[in-house]
């Protein structure tokens, strides 16, 4: 007759054996196929509901084996998009997802960067297709959603380089791209500067992205923006290249007589004031300058060919400048 002790040591002995048995079978590849398949496990899906998904994407071939192995990591395989091949066994699976290691999307936006650009960088880093990202940032009721009173997201979103995980839906990793520009503009410095200038966030978005256009150098941006807000106190045409260029969508090639005589609501030689809205994703830099813009009384810059410009107050010099930089350019050209 078995003494307890017996029994308890006899039962000890069964579950090792169970539990090594499990752990060396779920050790074994699937099979030899080194095919990868993409599978995205969204937040809130339950063990099986994964373990069937895997079976149908022929990863695994005992979904309740998968289930047991994923408990040794309490059930708390993390949400997101995996790369699995096909000859990995169980436990490596439920390793990579416990650990979380998921499929990671790089979207880099750049200083000066207008929508076309990043729905092409959006494409190419496969968050998204370049139509897809401009229906969402042209969407209507996802601009309500947001707060954002204009009719795209231009100017909305803030340099940097973001990180796209599938578990969240593409709308909802712009949505967190845009929240950055309003965390941003809740910064005591920008809110005072708007205050003081009788700024919203959108106008200043709109000069910022003139600025951030224009200057190349971070030094010159208070000072093209007070040329910029000295013809706007004089009721003077901005004349800004970018915002014609924009407008017409001619990006490619110098600017044409043709596109200073377009009327689109972005010509700033045609129509005084601002244009209807940003031309680009201006950086901190271009939004500090176009809030606290330098004390000078230039109306006038001119490039100099060299990423800086030279400025003037009246139109004599300005014209005198511009006949000096632009035969200099076309001297390089021959």
């Amino acid at each position: 007759m078995l003494t307890r002790q017996n029994r308890n040591t006899i039962l000890i002995a069964v579950a090792i054996f169970v539990v090594t048995q499990t752990f060396i079978f779920a050790s074994i590849p699937n099979n030899t196929d080194r095919d990868s398949v993409a599978i995205l496990v969204k937040s809130g899906t339950g063990l099986w509901e994964i373990a069937d998904k895997l079976k149908k994407n022929g990863l695994i071939r005992y979904p309740a084996l998968f289930v047991l192995c994923s408990l040794a990591y309490r059930g708390r395989l993390l949400a997101g998009e995996y790369e699995l091949r096909k000859d990995m066994s169980i436990i490596e699976i439920v390793a990579k997802m416990g650990r979380g290691e998921r499929n990671i999307y790089v979207l880099k936006i750049l200083e000066g960067h207008n929508l076309y650009n990043i729905a092409e960088m959006a494409e190419k880093s496969g968050i998204m297709g370049s139509d897809e990202f401009l229906r969402l940032a042209r969407d209507p009721g996802f601009l309500k959603r947001l707060g954002i009173k204009a009719d795209s997201l231009e100017g909305y979103l803030p340099p940097d380089t973001y990180y796209y995980s599938r578990e969240i839906s593409t709308d909802h990793f712009i949505e967190r791209i845009v929240k950055k520009t309003f965390k941003n503009f809740a910064k005591e410095d920008i809110k005072r500067g708007m205050e003081n200038l009788k700024f919203d966030t959108h106008k200043t978005l709109i000069l910022a992205s003139i600025i951030e256009k224009e200057a190349r150098l971070k030094e010159e941006k208070p000072v093209i923006s007070a040329v910029f807000h000295n013809r706007l106190k004089q009721g003077m045409s901005l004349d800004a290249d970018p915002t014609v260029i924009y407008g017409t969508g001619n990006f490619n090639g110098p600017i044409t007589r043709s596109d200073l005589s377009t009327p689109t609501p972005y010509n700033t030689y045609k129509f005084p004031g601002l244009p209807k809205g940003p031309i680009c994703n201006p950086d901190r830099n271009s939004i500090m300058a176009a809030l606290y813009p330098a004390s000078v009384d230039y109306l006038y810059f001119v490039s100099k060919n060299d990423g800086t410009h030279v400025f003037s107050k009246d139109m004599n010099d300005h014209n005198r400048y511009v006949a000096m930089y632009q035969r200099a350019k076309n001297a390089k050209k021959q």
